[in-house]
């Protein structure tokens, strides 16, 4: 889920009109990458290394939505895996797009495992999103994105975020992707900076639906 652009997902259910058959119109879809580099949030999660990811997720026309989310992880002593659940519901509301939902994140070494509830509003090619963590962290993290499309069947997506943390400084991070589609795989490339170390990261990745 992080790495990977569960918006698209929730974007495809929003053309959704009366709940009718639901189970009839249930779509189940899977998909795998690789990346030099597991950043989240302007942080590396494998050590500058790379790292295997993948999911599934499991939609219908009422809007609603679920999914799971893996990732092996490396803190440069030990490598482990992190697994992601997630579910939440996405509808229209005027000319706007509204995606609302819950995450887990989960760690094979426990300790560090939280849940976030989340609400992103997109309207045109900008979307805010606000997550707040419920459990033990007591984060807010706030981002702004924009998308457009480039020539050569670009596609360039800008993003800023501000995590606001009850102790400790509050960090911005800022990212630039441009990703192309192509007829077996998506290729995206991410340069990200976080301001907490002043660190700038640069990853590419190849992944899959199917």
């Amino acid at each position: 889920m992080k790495n990977l652009s569960k918006a698209i997902a929730v974007a495809s259910l929003l053309s959704a009109g009366v709940m009718t058959s639901q189970a009839a119109n249930a779509e189940v879809s899977f998909n795998a990458a690789l990346v030099t580099d597991y950043v989240f949030r302007g942080f590396s999660f494998s050590d500058n290394g790379l790292a295997l990811q993948g999911g599934a997720d499991y939609s219908n026309d009422s809007g609603m939505y679920a999914g799971v989310w893996l990732s092996t992880l490396d803190d440069g002593d030990t490598t482990g895996y992190e697994y992601d659940l997630y579910a939440g519901y996405g509808l229209e509301v005027g000319e706007m797009e509204v995606d609302l939902g819950f995450s887990t994140y989960n760690y094979d070494e426990g300790g560090y495992d939280t849940t976030e509830v989340y609400a992103n509003v997109t309207q045109g090619a900008v979307t805010g999103s606000i997550y707040m963590d419920v459990d033990a962290y007591s984060t807010t993290y706030l981002s702004l994105a924009y998308s457009m499309e480039l020539p050569q069947e670009l596609a360039l997506d800008l993003t800023g975020g501000y995590l606001i943390a009850d102790e400790g400084d509050d960090i911005i991070d800022m990212s630039a992707t441009i990703s192309k589609s192509l007829e077996m795989v998506d290729l995206a490339f991410t340069v990200t900076n976080e301001d907490a170390t002043d660190e700038t990261l640069a990853f590419l990745s190849i992944s899959k639906e199917f």
